[in-house]
């Protein structure tokens, strides 16, 4: 069984990279699924967003454009953007010698691509015609997460719908001690995190977990009740609905934004630990 833990720290937590200036960070591959072998690549660093569109021209040959350079916006909130100029490269063979003098790179237009809760807009001109796609992840995996095992961190809630709602907090009673808690895989995809909140009280969050391009999800709920009358493999009687959007994983540890759902009130934060050796 897990063993008891204590108390909870501020949640500087492993994550893939620098901090995402579009949540969640869009990276990985999007497509429409009515349209085999077209696809856009999206990779994002600090405020700027790298893209690569891989269509068929006209002459049914494949053909790539990139844009380098989009500029990241939210003044188009709740859905923030990145825009900018979008290339077309030539060069030499990839068998024969390299000779960078050959390289040439046009600018033929413009992308914008559109963050939607679950998709992406994407607009690009190219050579004056304009064209809108409507994409979704691509993923392939068989739905594992790697994240089974110990770790150092835990759930902070840091923001509420209305200031009537009441407090909410899954930390450990002891604010001066460590927030350690077990995270287990009792299914493919089915997560179970677990923790005490003191030495009378068990927590537990259960969800599917699911992959939206480089990141993950998790969907399902969570609670909290007494370690004589809540079994550590369910939420309670009562639980509330919980998610995890924005979910990094790596060797090091996990981070995501958390959502708790108690009635007509919404709590939001943050969720993620670092793996520790026991």
């Amino acid at each position: 069984m897990f063993k008891r833990c204590i108390a909870c720290i501020a949640l500087a937590l492993a994550s893939g990279g620098a901090t995402a200036q579009i949540a969640p960070d869009p990276s990985g591959l999007w497509y429409d699924p009515a349209e085999s072998g077209w696809g856009l690549t999206v990779a994002e660093q600090g405020d700027k967003v790298f893209a690569v569109l891989f269509v068929y021209d006209p002459a049914n040959r494949p053909a790539w454009y990139f844009a380098s350079d989009l500029q990241v916006s939210h003044d188009f909130l709740p859905f923030p953007q990145a825009e900018g100029a979008l290339y077309r490269s030539q060069g030499p063979w990839f068998g024969g010698t390299f000779d960078p003098r050959a390289v040439t790179v046009t600018p033929v237009g413009t992308m914008k691509l559109v963050m939607l809760p679950t998709s992406m807009q994407a607009t690009y001109v190219i050579d004056g015609t304009t064209y809108t796609k409507s994409l979704q992840p691509q993923t392939w995996a068989d739905g594992h997460a790697p994240l089974a095992g110990n770790y150092e961190g835990g759930l902070r809630i840091g923001a509420k719908s209305d200031r009537n709602c009441p407090d909410l907090s899954f930390a450990p009673s002891d604010p001066f001690a460590k927030f350690t808690f077990q995270v287990l895989e009792d299914a493919p995809g089915r997560m179970r995190l677990l923790w005490n909140k003191d030495k009378d009280t068990i927590c537990v969050a259960i969800g599917q977990y699911a992959q939206r391009g480089q990141l993950g999800t998790i969907t399902g709920t969570i609670g909290c009740g007494g370690i004589d009358t809540i079994a550590p493999t369910n939420t309670g009687p009562n639980p509330f609905v919980w998610s995890v959007s924005g979910l990094a994983i790596n060797e090091h540890g996990f981070s995501g934004s958390a959502l708790v759902i108690n009635g007509s009130c919404t709590y939001s934060g943050n969720v993620g630990g670092v793996r520790t050796a026991n």
